[in-house]
């Protein structure tokens, strides 16, 4: 004979275990909240003096260590805070403290920190600290060069970088014409420009550079003969470099032809180094 007791049991035993498994479909099948942690915030980043101090003699290994494992762990999210504060930076600046000579943190680490992750000071930095071991030191010359002109808007700091590597047997002739456009930007010296690209025009057999030169020189002359003509200057240039006469009229004197001024066209600058 079945008890009282034992069939109320019976009787919450049954919607307990549909509740549970209920609960448990529940579970099984709902979507659960993704937490994401940024790894500006949870990097862990020691102090590069206390690292050195308590590497026993094994800083370069360490400094390895460090450096494979930033590689992997690198994130792409921008850091605009200009304080120095970005974790890659702080671990680019580590390994620079444990192995000076570690040629590729600034290289590489410079780089990335200039162009993904926007970290324009830190860029700088690491970049000053390479040149100071590898001050002749091609890569880092021209990359911190347009680190300072491009995305810093420092332009002679840039520029004195970009020129020490003009004559630099691994520089191409793309990268002259730009320090020479960056060099008419700084100075405004028509002169300059004009002179150097018509001795390349001279020795060049190359017709895209021909056509690339010609007008440039075009630009440049166009620019500094218009500029001269209505500004009332005396002895200007009332030819083009074509031989074609410019234009007078309402005042205003214009080329016969529309051109592009020789200028390297950038994005405007809305951070400067602190």
């Amino acid at each position: 004979m079945i008890s009282k007791t034992n069939g109320k049991t019976n009787l919450l035993l049954f919607p307990a275990i549909f509740f549970f498994s209920l609960a448990l479909l529940f579970h099984t099948h709902s979507r659960k909240p993704t937490v994401q942690i940024k790894k500006q915030d949870s990097a862990l980043n020691l102090n590069e003096h206390f690292i050195t101090f308590f590497s026993l003699g094994h800083k370069r290994m360490i400094s390895d260590l460090i450096w494979i494992q930033t590689l992997l762990e690198s994130d792409m999210e921008r850091y605009s805070n200009g304080d120095l504060g970005n974790w890659l930076y702080l671990r680019f600046l580590t390994i620079s403290t444990l192995d000076p000579n570690f040629y590729q943190n600034y290289q590489y680490g410079g780089t990335f920190l200039s162009i993904i992750k926007d970290d324009l000071e830190g860029a700088a930095d690491i970049f000053e600290r390479g040149l100071k071991v590898f001050p002749e030191d091609y890569k880092l010359n021209y990359h911190a060069g347009f680190n300072y002109y491009y995305e810093m808007g420092e332009y002679e700091k840039g520029l004195s970088l970009l020129k020490k590597v003009e004559n630099h047997p691994d520089v191409n002739q793309m990268v002259k014409f730009l320090i020479r456009k960056i060099q008419f930007e700084t100075d405004k010296d028509f002169a300059i420009p004009i002179t150097y690209l018509e001795m390349i025009l001279a020795g060049s057999v190359d017709e895209n550079i021909k056509t690339k030169i010609k007008a440039d020189l075009y630009s440049l002359k166009a620019e500094r003969d218009l500029e001269c003509l209505n500004k009332g200057g005396l002895n200007c240039s009332k030819r083009d470099n074509e031989g074609n006469k410019y234009i007078y009229k309402d005042s205003i004197w214009s080329a016969s032809k529309p051109f592009s001024l020789y200028r390297i066209h950038r994005r405007e600058f809305t951070r400067k180094r602190k």
